[in-house]
């Protein structure tokens, strides 16, 4: 079987002529129609972006009702999509975080951010991604949330740090803890290396998915200790 994230690392390292063949026998597909697209940068097609299902609410409402410690903490959420499980913005999930394509992090990081200006939210002096423990950063190669925070920084022109913020202990996987155990499993974890860069700044934190909110908000409880003027997060999509 065919595997487009390994034919697309193998064009990065093989000589341009062989390159060029390989882009011509496995060029790059949308995720969501299989249409052919003209280069690796955007996985998806116009059409398909146009169709993705937009929240009808803000992700602040749904810590509101599920995390309180998570609504305290922010002071707004954006998401740009509503995840679907099984469907088209989980295949972009899955393809940023373990396709090893962190250029697609990058290319939605922008869309992110150009739909993030449209709204009411301050725009940001500084950017924040959540980080990975060292561990897992190097069992992946990359954050995705960091590719992400460098799509959103460069719409915004905002100024992004990826050493700010650091997690200082592994965490399990959230996926199918409870929204108390989500709190638990993150409480604690993060730590701020120079809290000088955050006060009185407007930061704007990154993610992929906001389930509950627990791992934005254990982030953004460390940085409101250094006196931001306002903390915002931002997720390519929010849980149903």
């Amino acid at each position: 079987m065919i595997n487009p994230p390994l034919i697309a690392k193998a064009a990065q390292f093989a000589p341009p002529a062989w390159a060029s063949l390989l882009g011509l026998l496995y060029p790059p597909r949308c995720l969501g129609c299989g249409a052919r697209l003209p280069d690796e940068t955007m996985p998806l097609c116009h059409r398909c972006l146009l169709r993705l299902e937009r929240p009808a609410s803000s992700p602040f409402d749904v810590s509101a009702a599920h995390l309180p410690e998570a609504h305290a903490a922010l002071d707004g959420a954006f998401a740009l999509w509503l995840f679907d499980a099984g469907g088209v913005v989980q295949r972009l999930q899955h393809a940023l975080k373990y396709g090893n394509r962190p250029h697609v992090g990058l290319a939605l990081g922008q869309v992110m951010g150009m739909t993030y200006r449209a709204t009411a939210a301050p725009l940001p002096d500084l950017v924040l991604p959540i980080p990975l423990h060292r561990t897992r950063l190097y069992e992946r190669g990359y954050n995705q949330s960091a590719m992400l925070a460098r799509g959103v920084g460069s719409a915004l022109g905002a100024m992004v740090s990826e050493t700010l913020l650091a997690r200082r202990r592994a965490t399990r996987s959230q996926t199918n803890l409870s929204h108390q155990r989500r709190w638990e499993n993150v409480a604690g974890a993060f730590a701020l290396a120079a809290p000088e860069a955050v006060a009185g700044r407007r930061v704007l934190l990154i993610d992929d998915v906001f389930t509950t909110g627990a791992t934005l908000a254990a982030a953004a409880t460390v940085l409101q200790d250094a006196g931001p003027a306002s903390i915002h997060a931002a997720t390519l999509a929010v849980a149903r």
